[in-house]
């Protein structure tokens, strides 16, 4: 009876350890890691705004090899006033971040622009994949 005691409690001790190491490593683990990279930069013909076009990376995990891999997740434009930190932004919906090649910006007045996506086509040539309209007073 008493080695059938010490059997469980060493299973039991043995299990303890192994589904505290379970969550220490899960508690460990870093979040999905966002970068980005800046696409294009754009100032407004007088300087009073500027955007950012910038192509957002997400850190995944690959369960067939149990790689991190980043992915293209998603297309942002920030905006605000030349010198300050862009913390406002827009996402810009309806757009592969994969297929960007290019992205023009043009400035209709101070406070609306035009986003152009670009995509290349089978010439190697530029053309409109999504156009995106924005007043900034209106965000």
């Amino acid at each position: 009876m008493k080695n059938w005691l010490w059997i469980m409690l060493s299973f039991g001790v043995i299990f303890l350890v192994f589904v505290m190491n379970h969550f220490l490593d899960k508690s460990q683990q870093q979040p999905n890691m966002i970068r980005s990279v800046s696409l294009t930069t754009s100032t407004s013909p007088n300087q009073q705004n500027i955007v950012e076009v910038k192509k957002m990376y997400k850190q995944t995990t690959d369960y067939f090899d149990y790689e991190q891999k980043q992915k293209a997740d998603s297309l942002r434009m920030y905006y605000g006033q030349p010198g300050s930190t862009l913390n406002q932004y827009k996402e810009l919906q309806g757009v592969q971040p994969f297929m960007i090649h290019d992205v023009d910006v043009h400035w209709k007045s101070e406070q609306h622009v035009i986003i152009n996506i670009m995509k290349t086509n089978h010439q190697h040539k530029n053309k409109v994949y999504k156009r995106f309209n924005y007043n900034l007073n209106e965000m």
